[in-house]
């Protein structure tokens, strides 16, 4: 596949180009309407990509997925959309972050384990995750560690119910902290209390009093007197769910 040199060798796209111009059936196509006209020399200095093999990637080689992770991450698009075609191009904030795999992740991504327990975010029960997935989601080290996580604390849990929506929905993935296993500021946790496994945001008063607040205003905050705290178990502190919380 080659490229008239107006569209690749100055860094635009041509006066009215879109992607009509490119074969979006094609890895290659994607790949070109991708880095928006931007010359293989250029995106090689930016990514660390050889040109050369730039060049052949633009010609209709294949890249393995460790460079189709970093073409991914240098272009800013969706890794399915990268290698298949598939769903939106541009990754929503933190999609970028983590993939699905079903091996042993990629270097520079650590495969998180997904707890079959569901927090709830409502009235509040005890739920189980058991879909049977055999695809792992791993994210990408450094991330984890930006977003104020050990990487071998990190876990995955899946919310339910509409007492923290819109800051967590129903059936919002989560990255759990589990690390931490007592209140240390006002954040969001995943506890247990009352026999029941709840998502809330805790504050603690200057009286001691604890408080399980709902970001939903349509749920009255709950108190934990100081004498039936120790009855409250934490279980981890929520750092992302499909955004830094």
């Amino acid at each position: 596949m080659s490229f008239p040199d107006e569209a690749i060798g100055n860094g635009t796209l041509t006066h009215g180009q879109s992607s009509a111009s490119f074969d979006l059936g094609t890895f290659s196509g994607r790949f070109a309407f991708a880095i928006e006209g931007e010359s293989p020399h250029a995106f090689s200095r930016r990514s660390g990509i050889s040109s050369t093999m730039v060049r052949k990637y633009l010609e209709g080689s294949m890249p393995g997925l460790d460079k189709l992770l970093e073409i991914a991450e240098a272009t800013h698009v969706t890794l399915d959309w990268l290698a298949a075609g598939r769903g939106q191009m541009r990754p929503t904030e933190g999609q970028a972050k983590s993939i699905m795999v079903t091996g042993d992740a990629p270097d520079g991504f650590i495969a998180v384990p997904k707890l079959d327990i569901r927090p709830s975010a409502g009235a509040g029960s005890m739920g189980f995750h058991e879909d049977g997935e055999p695809d792992i989601v791993a994210f990408k080290e450094d991330w984890l560690r930006r977003i104020g996580i050990s990487p071998k604390f990190a876990r995955l849990m899946v919310a339910q119910g509409d007492s923290m929506r819109e800051t967590i929905n129903d059936g919002d993935l989560m990255i759990v902290d589990i690390s931490i296993r007592e209140f240390i500021d006002e954040a969001i946790y995943v506890l247990v209390y009352g026999g029941l496994v709840r998502l809330k945001r805790l504050q603690m008063l200057r009286s001691g009093l604890l408080l399980l607040k709902s970001d939903n205003p349509r749920y009255e905050t709950e108190e934990v007197p100081l004498a039936e705290q120790p009855e409250l178990i934490i279980g981890g502190r929520v750092r992302w769910a499909g955004g830094s919380i």
